[in-house]
């Protein structure tokens, strides 16, 4: 028989650590967003479009270039909420859920943090 375990943890972060964990938020939630607009547009203008990860690194790119703010985010972070869009997308495409909603602050609370931070 094999047992199965799970560790929970709570993390105590000191201020620059807190501030620097609610910028990450803030950068997936931009890029979420951000990218969730644009797909909804490229929708609306043509049905017959899907969604592209690759498409949507490439963009998250130029915004790197663009915003100071997504530079200071790791980008595994700011992939991941890519990653998080196109599972929310490939669902709602094989009519498993409803269409992807905007997050806010509030359901930013669990963001991925990389090895090595």
């Amino acid at each position: 028989m094999q047992i199965r375990r799970a560790f929970r943890f709570e993390l105590c972060p000191s201020g620059a650590q807190a501030r620097l964990m609610s910028q990450f938020a803030g950068s997936c939630r931009y890029v979420y967003n951000r990218t969730l607009a644009t797909e909804k547009s490229l929708y609306g203008k043509d049905k017959a479009h899907r969604f592209n990860y690759v498409e949507c690194a490439n963009r998250l790119v130029l915004w790197k270039k663009k915003h100071s703010f997504l530079k200071e985010c790791h980008s595994q972070v700011l992939q991941k909420a890519l990653k998080d869009l196109e599972k929310g997308y490939k669902n709602f495409f094989c009519q498993e859920s409803e269409i992807s909603k905007v997050q806010k602050e509030i359901s930013a609370r669990f963001i991925p943090i990389p090895a090595g931070v």
